[in-house]
């Protein structure tokens, strides 16, 4: 009886120690997520599409050529003038359209990998930071 506690006892230890093991391994091969940030770059772009200005201006335009002349010169300047508001319409519009500013950042990955990842907003995440990329997101833990 006596020497079967002691076998379990033995058993049991060899088993932590099996576990304890492990954990060690598993911190030596680092987070497969997990990485050092390695460059931030702030990527300001506007939105090219052609929208309601151009076309607001081409209808006003057209509508203001319509009103001169007669004939085929009342048709030339309607075209006229729709191409011209069009044209205005389109700079005006492109001129008050906003800046929107998204984050580039290159991970250098525990594994060796490098990622670039790009976000519409930066979680104070700075070169040097340690983050883990999760469904192309980059977040600081």
């Amino acid at each position: 009886m006596k020497v079967l506690k002691y076998v379990m006892v033995a058993l049991l230890g060899i088993g932590f120690a099996g576990a304890d093991n492990a954990f060690a391994q598993r911190d030596d091969r680092g987070c497969h997520d997990c990485g050092t940030v390695v460059g931030v770059q702030q990527i300001g772009h506007k939105d090219t599409h052609l929208g309601a200005g151009t076309a607001i201006g081409a209808v006003a335009g057209g509508v203001l050529g319509s009103t001169i002349g007669k004939g085929s010169g009342r048709t030339a300047a309607t075209v006229g003038g729709a191409a011209a508001g069009g044209a205005i319409g389109h700079q005006v519009e492109k001129s008050n359209r906003e800046t929107r500013y998204s984050w580039r950042f290159t991970v250098r990955m525990d594994d060796g990998r490098r990622v670039s990842i790009t976000q519409g907003d930066n979680p104070d995440i700075r070169r040097g930071d340690r983050v883990r990329v999760w469904h192309g997101h980059v977040d600081r833990f």
